[in-house]
C-alpha cells in the first residue's frame, strides 16, 4: 500500500517564500489616519508605536496585503498558527492547515489554536529527516518512539537513501543511523545520538467522526533545506478495519479525511489526548476522496521493540487457521478454521469452529484484528486467549511458536 513519494519534495522554491507566517501583518497602532491629539503626541514623542512611521504607500500595500490574506482564510477555509516560534529560527514552529468547523460528535467548532494545543504534546518528539539521495534530498517525517532517540518512518521514503539527517524541533541537526526495518509493515527505525523524549502511544482506536490531527514535515512553507511541521486536521472515518499492506497481509488501520499525500508516509496520527494512534502507511482513493490510512500505534510500537532488540521481526504464530465466523451469525472476532496437530493452537486446547474474541483482555472484532494482536509478539510470547465455543465462553494460554 505504501507506495514510493514523488522525488520532487526539494524543488527550488521561488523569491519569497520564506519570508514566514507574519508576512502582510499590519501592527495594530499602525494606522492610516491619527487623531490631531494623537498626531501630536506622537510628534512630541509620547504616543509608543508597534514599528517606525512609514509612508503612507507602504501603509497601503500592507493593508491591502492583510485585507488579502483575511479573505484567502475565510474563502480556503485554510488557518496557518505559528505556535511562537519567531520567525527565522532553525526550525519554524507548526502550522495548522485545512482546520475543520464543527464534525460528527462535537459540539462546537474547532479551532487552530485548540488543534495546536492536542498536538503539543507530540510535537516534541516529531522530527524531519533529510533524507540524501544520490541527486537530490527529500523530507520525510519521523516520530520519536522509545528513550535513547529510537526514531520510527517508513522505509518508502528511506529507500535509496546514502544518509539521513535528523532535524530536532529546536533545529538541532543530528546524523542517524538505520536500525532495521520489517518488510511487511514497511515500519523503519533509525537510531540517533541524542536523548529526545519519546511519544506517549495509545492502543485504543479514535473514535469515528472525531478529529485527529497528523504532523507531517515539509518544505512548502520553509526554505528549500528548513522543513516546517504541518499540522493536518482531519475527520476519522473509520478505525479498526482491515487493511492489506505492501505484502499482502491484512492488518487493522484507521482512516482519516486529510490533506495528504505519499509524500507524507510515517507520519503520526494524534488522538484529542495528544498521544499518538497511528503511522501513516498510504494514501488510497475512496469514491473519488483521498483517504490517509494509518497503522495502528500498537503495531508500530510492537515492531518498533523487535527491530530495536533483534534487527528485524521475528513473529510467533498461533499455528492455526482462522476466517471469519459465518455470515448472519452475530459472531464478531477470529474463528479457529484448522489447528496443526502439536502446536500452539493445540497445546492451548482449541478446537476447529471456536471463536477468539479477545487477546490479554482486548477485543478481537476480526482477523485483522487477531493478526495485527499478534504480529509483533514473538515466539516463546504467553498471551491469554478468551474463546467462545458451544455459546459457551472460557480463557485459555497459549504459547506462540517460531513461525
Amino acid at each position: 500500500m505504501h507506495g514510493d513519494p514523488p522525488d520532487n519534495l526539494d524543488a527550488p522554491h521561488e523569491d519569497g517564500d520564506d519570508d514566514g507566517p507574519l508576512r502582510g501583518w499590519v501592527p495594530p497602532d499602525d494606522r492610516l489616519w491619527l487623531h490631531p491629539s494623537e498626531r501630536a503626541a506622537l510628534q512630541a514623542g509620547s504616543l509608543p508605536r508597534a514599528v517606525p512611521a512609514r509612508p503612507a504607500v507602504g501603509r497601503w500595500v500592507a493593508g491591502g496585503m492583510a485585507a488579502c490574506v483575511v479573505v484567502t482564510v475565510v474563502v480556503v477555509g485554510v488557518v496557518m498558527a505559528s505556535t511562537g516560534t519567531t520567525e527565522g529560527s532553525a526550525h519554524p514552529g507548526p502550522w495548522v492547515t485545512g482546520v475543520p468547523t464543527t464534525e460528527v460528535g462535537m459540539g462546537a467548532q474547532t479551532t487552530a489554536r485548540e488543534l495546536t494545543a492536542v498536538a503539543d504534546p507530540a510535537h516534541a518528539s516529531t522530527v524531519a529527516l533529510l533524507v540524501h539521495r544520490a541527486h537530490r534530498t527529500i523530507v520525510a517525517t519521523g516520530i520519536v518512539a522509545e528513550a535513547g532517540g529510537i526514531v520510527v518512518s517508513l522505509e518508502p521514503v528511506l529507500a535509496g537513501a546514502r544518509s539521513v539527517t535528523v532535524v530536532e524541533p529546536d533545529g538541532t541537526r543530528v546524523p542517524a543511523v538505520p536500525v532495521g526495518t520489517d518488510p511487511v509493515t514497511g515500519i523503519a527505525v533509525l537510531r540517533i545520538d541524542d536523548d529526545m523524549p519519546a511519544a506517549t502511544f495509545t492502543n485504543e482506536d479514535p473514535d469515528t467522526g472525531s478529529v485527529a490531527v497528523a504532523m507531517a514535515e515539509d518544505t512548502r512553507s520553509g526554505t528549500r533545506d528548513t522543513p516546517v511541521l504541518h499540522l493536518y486536521a482531519g475527520t476519522v472515518l473509520y478505525a479498526g478495519v482491515a487493511t492489506d499492506t505492501w505484502q499482502g497481509t491484512e492488518f487493522c488501520a484507521t482512516g482519516v479525511d486529510t490533506a495528504l499525500t505519499q509524500a507524507d508516509l510515517g507520519s503520526p496520527l494524534v488522538d484529542h489526548t495528544g498521544a499518538v494512534t497511528g503511522v501513516l502507511d498510504g494514501v488510497v482513493d475512496i469514491d473519488s476522496r483521498a483517504v490517509s490510512i494509518f497503522l495502528p500505534a500498537e503495531l508500530v510500537e510492537a515492531v518498533t521493540d523487535q527491530i530495536v532488540s533483534h534487527g528485524s521481526v521475528d513473529h510467533g504464530t498461533l499455528d492455526a487457521g482462522v476466517e471469519p465466523p459465518p455470515t448472519g451469525s452475530g459472531l464478531t472476532g477470529a474463528q479457529v478454521a484448522s489447528v496443526s496437530p502439536d502446536g500452539a493452537a493445540a497445546e492451548a486446547g482449541l478446537h476447529p469452529g471456536d471463536v477468539v474474541e479477545a487477546v490479554d483482555g482486548q477485543a478481537v472484532r476480526s482477523v485483522a484484528e487477531l493478526a495485527t494482536r499478534l504480529y509483533g509478539d514473538p515466539p516463546g510470547s504467553q498471551l491469554r486467549l478468551t474463546v467462545l465455543r458451544d455459546g459457551l465462553t472460557f480463557k485459555t494460554e497459549v504459547v506462540l511458536t517460531d513461525d
